[in-house]
């Protein structure tokens, strides 16, 4: 995750954030529809960013390797973020629902009750993932941890175990971030 981060210039958080809402770091999880993996990549979009099947595996089997599906579903998100620049809400629209659906909808997030609560889930999580200024300067103690997951995530999606509870313990960023990395507006949802 730090490198895909690094690489493609999204926030760590949001990375985390994504991928507890598609997968709950579930490296193996299938969605009805097909999408595999940590960032629930489908084997199309993986193919359209250069995976593909050889001797040894197919499409599908290299999805369920963590560096390749966190790869592959970062420059994909990554070119969503492009796609709607400062609408960081339509990118993971996007994502979620495809670009597509989103251009269909006038450039907002569709009509679909997965998709709207999709993008709230995601957003909500990042929001605490990601250090506030304050935080960053030391006005108040620590990190906010997740303790279950919202409502509208991947349990609700049918590609998490019926039977799970609680959200996994998510990775910790190895460096505290500098308080100008800190400084963000969450974008306003329509």
């Amino acid at each position: 995750l730090r490198d895909a981060s690094r690489k493609h210039g999204i926030d760590y958080e949001l990375l985390q954030a994504l991928i507890a809402t598609e997968s709950g770091f579930d490296a193996q999880a299938v969605s009805p529809k097909g999408a595999l993996g940590l960032m629930q990549v489908m084997p199309a979009t993986a193919q359209r960013y250069g995976v593909a099947a050889d001797k040894r595996s197919s499409i599908e089997a290299k999805l369920f390797d963590p560096r390749i599906n966190i790869a592959t579903g970062s420059r994909y998100l990554r070119d969503l973020i492009a796609m709607f620049p400062g609408r960081i809400e339509l990118a993971l629209a996007a994502y979620n629902a495809g670009e597509g659906a989103v251009q269909r909808a006038g450039n907002r997030i569709p009509n679909y009750r997965e998709t709207q609560n999709y993008v709230t889930t995601v957003l909500q999580l990042y929001a605490y993932l990601k250090p506030t200024a304050a935080l960053a300067h030391g006005k108040a103690g620590g990190r906010i941890r997740m303790e279950m997951v919202p409502a509208g995530g991947a349990f609700g999606r049918g590609n998490m175990p019926s039977g799970a509870r609680r959200m996994p313990q998510l990775p910790e960023a190895a460096d505290p971030p500098s308080p100008e990395a800190t400084d963000f507006a969450m974008p306003a949802t329509p």
